[in-house]
């Protein structure tokens, strides 16, 4: 039991076995979503209800560990965590279909990638807070991804304007709100990098960043829908030349 669910439990280091169990589970993940994406399509209600029901009770494990193991301390368990923002945002896309709240859903949870590949303070595979670490973010990571191929989502420049100035609001709320708390939120205080930066160099290196990494989401979401539209349009030509020949 004190491995599953103490608070003291080492947490794991970066290409350790428990790291690469996270990333198989990832990839395993996203490959089967990729090559069953047909029936994905066609039962994408479905297969939404399941994630939704995945994401709520991932949300009660994690808030019922900080409730009894920590006395909910609200230096850490507070839905502020950029990747907790973006598991909140995906729940109300999966109950409501609302786009919108997917665009922003999609940017904020870019920060998702970089938590798989360099994990900071994360728990193992075995204990409560590494299952609802690697269940929150590939639900992160890939709802995008189902939404893309079930509903045909696509973001857009509006959507990045927007979730950059949301997250502005964001970053400004933790940076204050931390040294209140004794907050770690958006890991402001157990920096994994430039840990020695003073923050007149760190904030804005953060900040310009963050709207790099944005724009990068949503410049490589637009190619591969460029790809994809492009790709399908060849098949549909040499089908018809098949058939003109062969039919």
């Amino acid at each position: 039991m004190y491995r599953f669910w103490s608070k003291d439990v080492e947490f794991i280091k970066i290409f350790d076995l428990n790291h690469l169990i996270y990333i198989s589970i990832l990839v395993v993940t996203l490959i089967t979503l990729t090559l069953k994406r047909k029936k994905v399509k066609a039962k994408s209600d479905k297969i939404r209800n399941i994630i939704l029901v995945i994401s709520v009770l991932q949300q009660m494990l994690l808030y019922l560990w900080y409730f009894f193991e920590t006395g909910f301390d609200v230096s850490e368990a507070l839905p502020l965590q950029i990747c907790r923002i973006s598991s909140l945002l995906g729940i109300y896309f999966l109950i409501t279909k609302n786009k919108k709240a997917l665009d922003i859903m999609f940017y904020f949870g870019l920060y998702a990638y970089g938590s798989f590949l360099y994990p900071s303070r994360i728990y193992p595979i075995y204990h409560a807070i590494g299952i609802s670490f690697v269940i929150n973010h590939i639900i992160t990571i890939l709802l995008p991804y189902f939404a893309y191929i079930a509903y045909d989502w696509r973001p857009n420049f509006k959507s990045f304007i927007k979730s950059s100035k949301y997250f502005l609001v964001y970053f400004v709320l933790v940076y204050f709100l931390n040294p209140i708390i004794d907050g770690n939120y958006f890991y402001l205080k157990y920096r994994p990098f430039f840990k020695e930066w003073p923050d007149y160099i760190y904030v804005p290196f953060v900040v310009i960043f963050t709207i790099f990494i944005f724009y990068i989401g949503y410049t490589a979401v637009k190619l591969i829908s460029k790809m994809t539209k492009t790709r399908v349009i060849k098949q549909k030509q040499w089908d018809r030349i098949f058939s003109l020949f062969f039919l």
